[in-house]
């Protein structure tokens, strides 16, 4: 039997830390020796991290790569290392993969397909390869270190002596007709990709649906290599690399997991690729046409005859992927930034308590980790390591998940004469359940004191409606409470560490949703501005569904009361009629999720929309469907504006609002639609 053994590397890679890059890269080259891999995939731009930017605009980050190919050169006897790094050829940026054996290069691989849609914009940066193979002239340290002065530069196929590979770099796996389709019909019956593939919600099922199915068509072994964590952004990376042979999932990586470093391998019968091609006679057709792709000779055997150990089809399924996923983005962010925790206001209602519930997420991965000592001794060492320095205690040892919140996380209920007992009950028992340190403050001095300093220009008091105030009078008063909490948040977060004696500073988490921020319901520097927010992708019945799995799962019974209360603000006075959010807003949150998919996934306008939502909503009448679509259009409008300044969020959805980095549009409209909303008349008629 032609056996083979990959070494697929997933690894949590720092924007720009090519020290720990570095590391990560060689320390993962030798698990693959221990292991006995003959080559060894790592993940996208893997030495100086995908989410570089405009950095890879500078020459000196290509300078720092090849600096980082020079030491893990010596690493790389016996073994064939495929590494991911920018590269300029010919004044050109390029991405790439570096072919690595026996320190020496033998092959450049640029990416053919740049990803350009969504929260990628490689084109800004690199240029598509569409050449045929050139001489890439090596920079000085790489010459001297490997006696080379020129290597091949293009697509090809690597020719070892039992078998061939074809390369593929993520976004050419998504395009109508993959790369890896025309390399595996000329011969390669290895295809290996390097990834940066970022979460969102249903996104790991579809991408190994779409690696299982090119194998299964074509018959290979396709090895997925993704990276993990935070990668300096709002995207977190699921890591979940996997190998994949003949339609089957024979081995993958952990999703959503604290590991820096994780090398996934498994024994791959080449024979089972080579007996079912043969007996596919219509890819035998398309084959004996298929253009050639040049050949790069690699002195190396990657087979071995041994007995076959047979591999179940594993499946790829995850229950609580956003949980799970969030937490690791903030462990990731904490870690990196050099905070010393987090700062949450929380007022009792759904949406900051989903942001509260995220820290304990956090905080209940670290615990599992830490405790799975018996079959990952080294990332328990290396995830206590890091917990312990960040709370500033040596001898920490955590036995509860709670104990964990306890030393990270700071809660604070800013309440003021229009909160209710209710609310603050609420907040006080989720911090309890959870373990955060819980303070409650009074803002009405703070907002009096505002309304003082202005009382002199004005010369009147302004009122609430309920006291006989105007409209005018009213939302000023309700923003400036949620303001000034905002601002005492702030202070108490770079207080706090100090007042107990501890460095640093806690970062604060924002808690708006996605209904709320594209429908513009939300006072622009309110407690919703924050430095990360952890629910900002996701909509408010995602969070129903979040607190119902976090109630399920660890039974806390302040989240029934949180599920069970009506959502308000608490920023008018109580006797005020109609103080439920949903009425406020004119639209329900189902309606607003429903706007928020068509806007951004489906790319409809108002004209458009309509005429789907006239018959995915028959039970309203055409006039019906119209005003809720001219509705939500002009509030989307007129608040717009509100997005620019929002917080960033974690990404977890394709129909995020974040303007910054996901959904450009402009923030400036005539909110009446003049043109738009004509046209949706015209076709009541």
């Amino acid at each position: 039997m032609s056996i083979t053994r990959l070494g697929v590397c997933t690894l949590n890679q720092w924007a720009m830390d090519f020290t720990q890059n570095v590391q990560n890269i060689i320390e993962s080259i030798e698990i693959c020796k221990r292991k006995q891999c003959l080559y060894r995939l790592g993940p996208e731009l893997e030495i100086c991290g995908y989410m570089c930017e405009d950095h890879f605009l500078e020459s000196d980050t290509v300078t720092h790569c090849w600096e980082a190919i020079a030491e893990i050169l010596p690493h790389t006897a016996n073994i064939v290392c495929d590494i991911g790094m920018p590269v300029i050829h010919k004044s050109v940026f390029y991405n790439c993969r570096v072919i690595l054996l026996n320190k020496k290069i033998h092959l450049v691989r640029p990416k053919m397909y740049l990803a350009d849609d969504g929260n990628y914009r490689e084109s800004r940066y690199f240029t598509p390869w569409s050449k045929e193979i050139e001489d890439l002239e090596l920079p000085p340290i790489i010459q001297i270190a490997t006696g080379q002065k020129c290597v091949p530069i293009g697509v090809a196929i690597l020719q070892t002596h039992d078998t061939e590979i074809g390369i593929e770099i993520c976004e050419e796996m998504w395009t109508p007709i993959p790369t890896s389709a025309n390399q595996a019909l000329d011969g390669a019956e290895i295809i290996l990709n390097s990834s940066g593939s970022h979460y969102e919600v249903g996104k790991i099922k579809e991408r190994t649906e779409l690696f299982k199915d090119i194998t299964k068509r074509n018959g290979a072994c396709y090895a997925f290599c993704n990276l993990r964590g935070c990668d300096g952004n709002r995207l977190y990376f699921d890591g979940c690399s996997c190998i994949v042979l003949n339609g089957k999932v024979f081995a993958k990586s952990d999703a959503f997991s604290l590991k820096d470093v994780e090398v996934t391998t498994c024994d791959i019968d080449l024979q089972e690729v080579r007996n079912i091609r043969i007996n596919i006679k219509s890819r035998s057709l398309m084959a004996s046409k298929q253009k050639h792709f040049p050949r790069v000779k690699l002195d190396i055997n990657l087979t071995q005859q041994q007995n076959y150990i047979y591999y179940h089809d594993i499946p790829i399924q995850y229950e609580s992927e956003i949980e799970d996923s969030i937490a690791c983005y903030l462990w990731d962010y904490m870690r990196r930034s050099g905070a010393c925790g987090f700062m949450l206001p929380l007022s009792g209602g759904l949406d900051s308590s989903a942001t509260a519930l995220t820290v304990f997420f956090m905080a209940n991965k670290i615990f599992k980790t830490i405790n799975n000592v018996d079959n990952d001794y080294q990332t328990h060492i290396k995830v206590l390591q890091q917990l312990r320095k960040t709370v500033e205690d040596d001898t920490f040892t955590p036995k509860s998940p709670q104990e964990i919140v306890n030393r990270l996380f700071f809660t604070v209920y800013l309440g003021s004469e229009n909160s209710t007992q209710d609310s603050r009950a609420r907040s006080k028992l989720l911090a309890e359940q959870i373990g955060s340190k819980h303070y409650e403050i009074e803002i009405d001095q703070v907002c009096k004191a505002c309304t003082s300093c202005i009382k002199p220009i004005l010369k009147k008091e302004p009122q609430f409606v309920a006291n006989g105030g105007s409209i005018s009078e009213d939302l000023a008063l309700q923003n400036i409470q949620a303001r000034s909490r905002m601002i005492l948040t702030y202070l108490l977060a770079q207080l706090t560490p100090w007042n107990n004696g501890k460095k640093g500073f806690l970062i604060v988490l924002g808690s708006s949703n996605l209904d709320e921020s594209i429908r513009g319901f939300l006072t622009k520097y309110d407690c919703s501005s924050a430095d990360i927010n952890p629910i900002g992708s996701l909509s408010k019945n995602d969070l129903r569904e979040l607190l119902l799995f976090c109630y399920k799962t660890f039974n806390f019974s302040a989240i029934q009361l949180i599920l069970e209360a009506k959502p308000s603000p608490e920023l008018r006075p109580q006797t005020t009629e109609g103080h439920v959010s949903e009425n406020d807003m004119e639209l329900t949150f189902n309606e607003l999720e429903t706007f928020a998919k068509l806007r951004k996934v489906q790319k409809l306008g108002p004209v458009s929309m309509f005429k789907k939502l006239r018959y995915l909503w028959s039970n309203l009448t055409p006039q019906e469907v119209a005003e809720k679509v001219k509705k939500f259009f002009k509030f989307y409008a007129l608040n717009r504006h509100k997005v620019v300044t929002i917080t960033a969020s974690f990404h977890a959805s394709a129909f995020s609002q974040d303007d910054n980095r996901f959904d450009f549009r402009q923030f400036l409209y005539n909110w009446r639609w003049p043109w738009q909303f004509k046209k949706i008349d015209e076709n009541l008629q």
